[in-house]
This record gives structure tokens, C-alpha cells and sequence, in this order.
């Protein structure tokens, strides 16, 4: 069953698995394991975690950000908090959302990836990926997003940055320091990008 987090269950979260505490630790263990979603019990047990440490507050900003891939190509990075995410000037011309939450207007697909955790379906996200870029390096306005534009947008991101010629040692750095630095939120997502890598480079 699907969760509906609300702005407050965010940061909970957030600061849960970001601080490591007793119910972050938890959650980013059962993921490791293969656990693909957040169930009830983590998000109220971070809730009351966090509100005991005084409820200290996690910045939580929206994007709205083109961002461009090491081969020159551009693709912007999105997310789904902030002002409304459908209403825009300028819409992409596709999208690849990485919550089902977010079902905008315009042609678009998901991959499916829990928030905090990994992709249920790696080769499928690595041909989602491959399309991005080449719908980029022809001149689409593509987009990627998810709820917070950070975990699962910057772990694409950074997957991103490989397929178009960045090394595999620099691709977490790189998307910290070109898109945002609290990309790539969990140890996981890190070590999923190095994987994502090998995967690529026994590949190509």
C-alpha cells in the first residue's frame, strides 16, 4: 500500500536517514536487504525521532534545474515539493519520473523506486537512462524527478553523468557539486552508481 508522506513525514525522514539514527539505520538496513518500500511504521517512528530531538530542521528546496552532462547534452532535474510542479511556461518535451506520485501532462514514463531506497528494476532503469540521453543529445527537453529532487534524482543524475563519459570514481562529486550537494542522499544510492557502473562498463 502506498504511503502519502506529508511535508513533516519528509523531514523526519530525512533527518532520520541522513543522521543515522535508530529508525534511519533500520530503514536503509531493510533496504540493503531487498525491502522495497517504507512501510507506516518508519515514517511514524522517525516522526517521533526526530520530534525528540527538537525537531531540528532539514532544508527542503525544490528544482527546477538544467543540468549539463558531461557530453555537452542538457537535461533538466526536477522536483515534485515546491510550486506546482505541472505549471510551467515552458514544459518539457518528455519526462522520467521516478515516483509514480508524479503523473504530469506531457508524454512522460516511470521507473519504479522507492523513496530512500533503489530501483526495483536496474535494467529497466538503465534502458529509461539510455533513452534520456539520446532524446537529450537530439535536442529533447527531457526531464528527471522525483518527490525531493535529491536521493533517487541525483542517483539518475550521477548514472547520467557515466553513460556520457564521466569516470565512475567522480560521478557522485560531480552531481553534488554541479546540481546540488545534498544529491545521492543515502551510502546505497552511492554504491548503487559505482554498480550501476561496473554494469555499464562490462558492457560497453
Amino acid at each position: 500500500m502506498r504511503i502519502e508522506l506529508t511535508a513533516e513525514d519528509q523531514q523526519a525522514l530525512a533527518w532520520a536517514v541522513s543522521t543515522g539514527s535508530r529508525t534511519g539505520q533500520a530503514i536503509t538496513a531493510r533496504l540493503q536487504d531487498g525491502d522495497v518500500g517504507l512501510r507506516a511504521e518508519d515514517v511514524a517512528a522517525a516522526r517521533e525521532e526526530w520530534r525528540a530531538a527538537g525537531r531540528p530542521a532539514i532544508e527542503i528546496h525544490h528544482h527546477r534545474d538544467a543540468v549539463v552532462l558531461p557530453d555537452g547534452s542538457t537535461v533538466l532535474a526536477a522536483s515534485l515539493i515546491g510550486p506546482d510542479p505541472d505549471d510551467r511556461v515552458d514544459p518539457p518535451d518528455f519526462g522520467l519520473y521516478l515516483d509514480e506520485r508524479w503523473d504530469p501532462p506531457w508524454p512522460h514514463t516511470h521507473a519504479r523506486w522507492p523513496d530512500f531506497g533503489l530501483p526495483a528494476d536496474v535494467d529497466g532503469l538503465r534502458t529509461s537512462l539510455s533513452d534520456v540521453v539520446e532524446r537529450a543529445r537530439h535536442g529533447e527537453r527531457v526531464e528527471v524527478g522525483c518527490v525531493g529532487g535529491h536521493g533517487r534524482t541525483g542517483t539518475a543524475l550521477a548514472c547520467l553523468a557515466v553513460l556520457t563519459g564521466l569516470p565512475a570514481g567522480e560521478a557522485v562529486a560531480w552531481v553534488r557539486r554541479t546540481y546540488c550537494d545534498g544529491a545521492v542522499e543515502t551510502e546505497e544510492q552511492r554504491a548503487f552508481v559505482e554498480a550501476f557502473v561496473a554494469e555499464t562498463d562490462a558492457t560497453s
